[in-house]
């Protein structure tokens, strides 16, 4: 597994996160929770296209779980930055523990399902 994974799965995690987050503090509508949900969506998404395009792509736990503890650290970082920033979160001290762990398991269960979509072949 190479470390570029690691980052590009964390840089689309932040950017998804914080452009959900924008946009839900903006309307002023909507949890901000859902910045957690879409920034681990985005990152396992990201480390699967990546991952699986390199020419040695095998499905392999460790992988799951590098990008798993990527992810769950970045939700833990991100919460808190945004919390302490914009104070969104009522009950802090659950929603980042939860969306951490959240964001630990959503590799587990969509990295192989990513990969499957991709090594498709589509006919014309």
């Amino acid at each position: 597994m190479k470390p570029v994974l690691l980052a590009i799965s964390v840089v689309a995690f932040v950017v998804g996160g914080a452009i959900t987050f924008a946009i839900v503090r903006w309307l002023d509508k909507g949890s901000p929770h859902l910045a957690f949900i879409v920034g681990a969506i985005l990152g396992t998404q990201a480390a699967a296209i990546l991952h699986y395009r390199s020419p040695d792509a095998i499905s392999a736990i460790r992988t799951k779980l590098s990008v798993g503890t990527a992810l769950a650290i970045t939700a833990a970082v991100f919460g808190l930055v945004v919390h302490f920033a914009f104070a969104p979160f009522e009950y802090v001290e659950v929603s980042i523990p939860v969306a951490a762990i959240g964001c630990f398991i959503f590799p587990l269960i969509l990295f192989d399902t990513m990969g499957k979509a991709l090594s498709k072949k589509r006919t014309p």
